[in-house]
C-alpha cells in the first residue's frame, strides 16, 4: 500500500470516542459482561487519546497510558482496559472493512497479574462477655447488620452458600428457582453451560423468605451486579466501624484482620471451601462451575486446621496412634 493510498484510508478511520460508540452498541450488548465493557469505556474516554484517529494510535501512546494507570491502579485493572481496545480493533478488522488496521495493542506487554485469594470468612469473632446478639459472630452477619440494602442480606447469604458468582444471583429468574427439590438452574453462566445448583438449608430459608409474595416469573432481585458489589463495599466499611466502636465501648483491642482485604468474591472462594469437605472434586466443579481444575484450586482454600482434622480422620492417623499407644 503506498503512502498517498494509506493516508487517504487513515482519513476514513474514526476516532477512538467514534469507535468506542460502535462497539459498545454492536458488540457489548451481545455480551453478558456488557456492563463491565460500559465502565471500562469510560476509564477511556477520560483519557487525551478519545479524541484521535485508531489508525493514528500508537504503541508508544498506549505504553504511556498503562504506565500512568499503574500508577494507582491494579495490574488487572490495566489489563481488561487494554483487552477492550484489543479486541475494538479486532471486530474494526473483521466486521468493519478496515482489514488493513494495525492494531498498536499487540506491540504493548501487559503487567503482569498476580491475583489469587485465600482470603476466608472470619467465624469466630467474640468479645468475651459480650453477648452473641450484641457482637455477631462472623463478619457476613456484622456486613448484613449494617447494609441499607433490602436485598443484599439475601444475596449475601446464597453467595456463601452456593458458589454462584455476583452476577448469577442478582440476574437470577424465579422460574429458575425450584424450592421444592432445592436446585437453582442457571442458563447464563460465564462458560456458556446450564448449571444445576443445589440449596444448603440456609440458602432455600433465605430464597423461601424472600420470595414469600413476589411474581411467579421474572428476576427476583431489582439491583444491577455493579451496584450490589459497591454495597458490598459500604456495608462492609460500615460494620468494621461498628466493631471499631463496640471494642471501644467495653474496653477492648479490635483485631484490625476483620473486615480488611474482604471482596464480594471471596464468598464465592469461602462456599467452594466449604463444598470441598462435601463433594469429590468432579461434583465440586459442577456446583462451582469451573471445568478447570487448575482454575477451581484456585477457590479451594482449606485452613491449616481443616487440613489436620481431615488428616487426623484419616486410616493412617488412627493407625499411627494406636502404634504410639502401645508403644508406651
Amino acid at each position: 500500500m503506498n503512502n498517498r493510498r494509506h493516508r487517504r484510508l487513515q482519513r476514513t478511520c474514526p476516532t477512538l470516542a467514534e469507535a468506542l460508540e460502535r462497539y459498545l452498541t454492536e458488540v457489548s450488548t451481545k455480551k453478558k459482561s456488557g456492563y463491565q465493557e460500559q465502565s471500562i469505556a469510560r476509564a477511556w474516554k477520560s483519557t487525551n487519546l478519545i479524541n484521535r484517529n485508531i489508525s493514528r494510535i500508537t504503541p508508544h501512546d498506549l505504553k504511556r497510558l498503562r504506565d500512568e494507570w499503574l500508577k494507582d491502579r491494579k495490574p488487572a485493572t490495566v489489563n481488561r482496559r487494554l483487552a477492550l481496545i484489543s479486541h475494538l480493533y479486532t471486530i474494526a478488522r473483521k466486521e468493519w472493512g478496515i482489514h488493513w488496521l494495525a492494531n498498536p495493542v499487540e506491540l504493548v506487554s501487559r503487567p503482569t497479574v498476580s491475583d489469587a485469594r485465600d482470603r476466608r470468612i472470619y467465624t469466630q469473632i467474640r468479645l468475651y462477655g459480650v453477648p452473641a446478639h450484641e457482637c455477631p459472630r462472623d463478619e457476613l452477619e456484622w456486613i448484613k447488620r449494617n447494609t441499607k440494602s433490602e436485598s443484599l442480606p439475601t444475596i449475601i447469604t446464597i453467595a456463601a452458600q452456593t458458589c454462584m458468582r455476583l452476577s448469577e444471583i442478582v440476574l437470577l429468574k424465579r422460574e429458575d428457582v425450584d424450592l421444592t427439590h432445592g436446585v437453582i438452574t442457571l442458563h447464563e453462566t460465564k462458560n456458556g453451560r446450564t448449571r444445576y445448583v443445589p440449596m444448603t438449608p440456609f440458602a432455600k430459608h433465605a430464597l423461601r423468605q424472600w420470595l414469600a409474595g413476589k411474581p411467579l416469573r421474572g428476576r427476583i432481585f431489582d439491583i444491577q451486579p455493579g451496584s450490589a458489589s459497591r454495597a458490598f463495599a459500604r456495608a462492609r466499611d460500615r460494620a468494621k466501624r461498628a466493631y471499631i466502636a463496640l471494642c471501644r465501648k467495653y474496653g477492648r483491642r479490635p483485631i484490625t484482620a476483620y473486615f480488611t482485604d474482604l471482596r464480594f468474591h471471596d464468598l464465592r472462594h469461602e462456599s467452594t471451601s466449604v463444598m470441598a469437605d462435601i463433594f469429590g472434586m468432579h461434583h465440586l466443579s459442577k456446583v462451582n462451575g469451573n471445568v478447570d481444575t487448575k482454575t477451581l484450586l484456585r477457590y479451594y482454600n482449606p485452613r491449616g486446621r481443616d487440613l489436620v482434622k481431615i488428616l487426623m480422620s484419616s486410616q493412617l492417623a488412627k493407625w499411627q496412634i494406636q502404634q504410639l499407644r502401645m508403644a508406651a
